[in-house]
This record gives structure tokens, C-alpha cells and sequence, in this order.
């Protein structure tokens, strides 16, 4: 690496969170995504939104990921649909309100501050009798 490439990867990010980075790029899909209007941009923004939950599934896959596994599971089922529903809007005439809908819902969840995750005796009993169950179906 050069001097120059590595000051500015020194440089670069140290302004932001990374949870800042998830939520300009989930705006920035779906910025792509409600402008939309042809064939082309809409391949386009299936594409960049295919890229995103691909890179962000990957993430929470990894043995290192810090999130509790219950939120990578739901994670992944959300991203397993979203990237479905992609697919499926590539040469079909589906809405594209759904992608955005659950982009705008990463957007809110990223913009919250987290909660720190304590394991407890309390919370483990609380999943005790129903782990085979998500959060989203705990939740709603």
C-alpha cells in the first residue's frame, strides 16, 4: 500500500460509525429504489439493494459477529426475503414499495441507540420456553 492510499484509509471512516456508514447506504438504495421510474434504473437499484443485504448477511454470518443470536437470526430472514423479492422484481412488475418499506425499518432500527445486550439468567429464561421462536414472532 502506498503512503498516500494508507493515510487516507487512515483517515477515512474515522468520522463516522459504522452504524452511521449501514444507514447512508440503506438511503442511499433507497433513494435508488423510489427513483426507480425505468427498466434500467430499476435493474440498477435491484442490484445495489441485492449488493447491500448480501454484504450485511454475510456480516452476521461471521463467528465474530457481536450481535445476540436471535437478532442475526431475524436478520437474516429479513434479509433472505428482501433479497428474494429482488430477484423476483428483476423481470417482473412488482412493486418495489416492499424494498423500501423494510430498508426505511433497518434505517429506523440503525438509528436508535442500542441497548446494551446483557446476558442474564432472566433473559435466557425468557427464550427458554419458546427457542425455536424469532423476535418477530416474540414481538408481534
Amino acid at each position: 500500500m502506498t503512503y498516500a492510499a494508507s493515510q487516507y484509509q487512515k483517515q477515512s471512516g474515522s468520522y463516522l460509525s459504522s452504524r452511521e456508514v449501514e444507514v447512508m447506504a440503506f438511503r442511499h438504495v433507497n433513494t435508488l429504489l423510489t427513483q426507480a421510474k425505468d427498466h434500467d434504473k430499476k435493474v440498477a437499484a435491484l442490484a445495489a439493494n441485492l449488493k447491500l443485504w448480501s454484504i450485511l448477511s454475510l456480516s452476521v454470518e461471521r463467528v465474530d459477529c457481536p450481535l445476540p443470536a436471535v437478532l442475526r437470526d431475524d436478520l437474516l430472514k429479513v434479509g433472505s426475503w428482501s433479497m428474494r423479492y429482488s430477484n423476483a422484481a428483476f423481470n417482473a412488475p412488482k412493486d418495489l414499495q416492499p424494498l423500501v418499506d423494510i430498508n426505511n425499518d433497518m434505517i429506523e432500527g440503525l438509528s436508535t441507540e442500542p441497548a446494551p445486550y446483557i446476558a442474564t439468567p432472566s433473559a435466557s429464561q425468557a427464550y427458554a420456553g419458546s427457542a425455536a421462536k424469532s423476535s418477530l414472532e416474540l414481538v408481534g
